[in-house]
């Protein structure tokens, strides 16, 4: 389960940030997932909430944004809505797609006080 590691992860750039810019509590968390991301949203809220008990994050609310998977085509350049990573290109049917959008994982903002 990579969600584990992620929210670790997350927990961990979160203390620092709190370090550089101050702050003592974390009350909400945006984490964007993209649809390529093969990340599991109900894995990584079970994951968030064990990892961060115990922490200044810890009772935060974790609010999930899904991002769209986007790619650009190698061949004709349309940029193309995927919902797999090795999806054929929407417009002209050929393989080999640039991702553009959608394969990340990634703090959005913190609501902190």
């Amino acid at each position: 389960m990579h969600e584990l590691s992620l929210a670790e992860d997350m927990l961990d750039m979160i203390i620092q940030r709190s370090k550089d810019d101050d702050f003592e509590r974390v009350t909400k968390v945006w984490l964007e997932i993209g649809k390529l991301s093969h990340v599991e949203a109900e894995a990584m809220e079970f994951c968030f909430d064990a990892v961060v008990a115990g922490s200044l994050v810890e009772g935060a609310v974790l609010e999930i944004i899904t991002s769209e998977g986007m790619g650009k085509c190698l061949h004709c350049q349309e940029i193309n809505c995927i919902e797999h990573l090795y999806d054929p290109c929407s417009h002209c049917g050929k393989f080999g797609l640039d991702i553009i959008q959608g394969d990340q994982v990634r703090i959005k903002s913190l609501e902190v006080n």
